[in-house]
Parts: structure tokens; C-alpha cells; sequence
């Protein structure tokens, strides 16, 4: 049962991922930096609400992911206000690596495989192809984008 779950999980990711993949989203566009009426931050590749007050916008520049592309794909599940999230996909970005960000606390099959293949459920958790990763550092991050063939720019 536990292994038909599992299967059932990686071709709803697998879907949701290819559908992503062929929308706008994934191509450039810009970063948005804003506040809402309550003060929290966010950081998103949409315009904020209306009643928000834009912070910075970036141009993004990211790079469209190629059909035949041997780099896994990217996901990063995310939480609200999530601080760390924020710094890791804006890292994503700014280092034109191809991912899809998506809510965690809606996606009942990603919280079931992420606690298949870890001890908790934490945000943000990436998975780079099947590989789950874990992590509140940057340089972390890059050394496993980097172990799966991502290249970056020397700084």
C-alpha cells in the first residue's frame, strides 16, 4: 500500500511539475517584494493585491527550463511568512535555476512522501528531481544543485 502511495505521489508531482513547466510562470518576468496590511513581507513572481504596498521590483531573468534538459527539476514547497523560504527561492531566482514554487500546507501527497523520506515536515522542503532536501542554508542548497549538474556563475 505504502509503495502504491508512493507511486500514486510521484506522478501527481510529476504533473504538476510538466504543467508548470509549460505555463509563463517559468519564464522571466519580475520579482515583487511588497507588504500587506498586516505588515507581513512577501516575495512573489506575481503583482501583489492592490492594497499592498510594493517594496522593489526585480526583473528575474530566469531561464526557461529546455524540453531536453538532463538537470532535474526543481520543486520548492513553501509555507506562508516563511522568512527562509523566501531566501532560498529568492536565491533560485537570482541564480536562474528553474523551479516551481508550491504551498505545502494545501498538498496533502507532498507532506505524506516528504515524512516517507524524512523525520518531519519542514519548510521550505526542495526536492531537486527525487532527492528531498532539507536545509536553512544557501551554500547547502547550491552544493546539492550543483551535485545534481546545476551550474552557477563564479561570484
Amino acid at each position: 500500500m505504502k509503495s502504491i502511495l508512493n507511486k500514486i505521489a510521484q506522478a501527481s508531482l510529476t504533473l504538476i511539475v510538466l504543467s508548470f513547466m509549460s505555463t509563463d510562470s517559468a519564464r522571466a518576468g519580475k520579482l515583487y517584494k511588497w507588504v500587506d496590511d498586516k505588515g507581513n513581507i512577501s516575495y512573489q513572481d506575481q503583482p501583489p493585491p492592490i492594497d499592498a504596498k510594493i517594496l522593489s521590483e526585480k526583473e528575474t531573468n530566469a531561464k526557461e527550463p529546455e524540453a531536453n534538459s538532463d538537470l532535474p527539476s526543481v520543486v520548492v514547497y513553501t509555507v506562508e511568512n516563511c522568512d527562509l523560504c523566501d531566501k532560498l527561492v529568492t536565491m533560485l531566482r537570482k541564480d536562474k535555476v528553474p523551479h516551481i514554487v508550491l504551498p505545502l500546507a494545501e498538498d496533502r501527497d507532498a507532506q505524506t512522501r516528504i515524512l516517507q523520506l524524512a523525520d518531519s515536515i519542514i519548510a521550505p522542503s526542495i526536492f531537486i528531481g527525487e532527492e528531498l532536501v532539507q536545509t536553512n542554508s544557501e551554500q547547502s542548497l547550491k552544493e546539492k544543485l550543483e551535485q545534481a549538474g546545476f551550474e552557477f556563475e563564479s561570484e
